[in-house]
This record gives structure tokens, sequence and C-alpha cells, in this order.
């Protein structure tokens, strides 16, 4: 029997379901000799804060993809590069590892009467883009009690609406859920409202040793 009271986890997708996108921004800086936050800030906008960065706006539903990509790419042309925003996912799609251990705890959670969530900052046409799946194609989502996607709540991470969003669909309180994400400034957010917030790198194998001993997997 499980020893704990933490009933839920609650999952980013991209950087735990999928290789960080952090990693592959930091590569793309080196090549171009700029400063990794500033070409961070330029595609994705600041991380702790919302704005009305195109990046922002896609993520809480307010533009279409078609209308924010010539905005985000504006953002990089004003940083002197020659980077195209296709350029930029490219890479970061091509730098994908294997993650099925993700998968297989989320399933093994399940098994255990653990519920899980997706909170996930997205851009609405990203739930079908490629083969039709889009990122829905990496998440085992018959095993999701609630997914919460920014672009169809109009809130996105830090922001702590989106957690308790979350917490009431699982009817649980903030200390009986686990949040695992790849961005610190999201992982300290869910952590001062009282979740338990781990947060991922690049092997999340630390991370996802740490979320079975909070529910009590290990």
């Amino acid at each position: 029997m499980r020893a704990t009271d933490v009933r839920a986890i609650c999952w980013d997708v991209g950087g735990v379901f999928t290789n960080t996108p952090h990693a592959a921004i930091a590569s793309l800086a080196g090549e171009h000799q700029i400063d990794v936050s500033a070409l961070s800030d330029a595609i994705f906008g600041r991380f702790e804060v919302d704005t009305d960065h195109p990046w922002h706006r896609l993520e809480r539903g307010e533009l279409e993809l078609r209308e924010g990509w010539p905005l985000i790419e504006t953002e990089l042309a004003n940083l002197g590069v020659d980077l195209t925003l296709h350029t930029v996912f490219r890479r970061i799609s091509g730098s994908g590892e294997d993650r099925s251990e993700v998968v297989q705890l989320v399933r093994e959670a399940h098994a255990n009467g653990i519920l899980n969530a997706i909170i996930t900052n997205n851009v609405r046409e990203f739930a079908d883009i490629g083969d039709g799946r889009g990122w829905h194609r990496w998440v085992p989502l018959d095993a999701m009690r609630v997914v919460a996607d920014s672009s169809a709540l109009g809130v996105r991470k830090p922001d702590p609406a989106i957690y308790r969003h979350t917490l009431r669909e699982l009817d649980i309180d903030p200390h009986e859920a686990v949040f695992v994400d790849d961005t610190a400034v999201n992982v300290a957010a869910a952590a001062s409202l009282g979740m338990h917030g781990v947060l991922v790198g690049s092997d999340p194998g630390p991370a996802l040793e740490r979320v079975r001993e909070i529910v009590g997997l290990s």
C-alpha cells in the first residue's frame, strides 16, 4: 500500500514527454553567437510573466498560428540573426529522445489508482499538426483524468489560475498533487500553491525517481 497522501501527478508535455526545447535553443544560440536568453525571449517571450508577446498570445488562444508566426519571425529579425522559425522548430523536433519511461510511469501510476493530468502551455494548432495527432501522439491521453491546455483555457503557466483549474477538476487539494515540468518558473509557481514541484532536466531519470518517491511507487 502506498504510504502517501499524494493522489495525482500533473504533467507538462514539451520537455517532459519530449526532449526539452531549451536545449535546442541553447544550441542555436551558440551557433549564431547570440545570447541564449535573448533568443529564447524573442521566440517564446519571457517565461515568468504574461505579456503581449505573440507566443504568449498564441498560448492563450488569442492568435491563430498563421498570424503569430510572422510576428515571431519579426522578433528574430530584430536580433540581427538569419534564423527562421521553421529552422528553430526543425531543431526542436529533431532533438527528440526516447521518453518511454515517462509514459511507463504514467501508466504505472494509473494502474495504482493515482490520477494523471496534463497542464500544458500550447498553441491551438499544435493539437493536430504533423500527422494529425499533434502533441497528443506523445501522451497517453487515455490515462489522463484532466487535460488543461492553455490555448483552450485562455490562461498559461505560470499563472496560478491554470493550476487551480486543474486541481478543481481533479477534486484534490494542492498538497495531494505533484507537478512535473522542465521550466523552473512553472515548477516554482506550482510549489507556491502547495503542490510538490519536480523539475525535469535533460535526463528525465532523476525527476522520475523523485516523482516515484513522492507518490509512493519507489
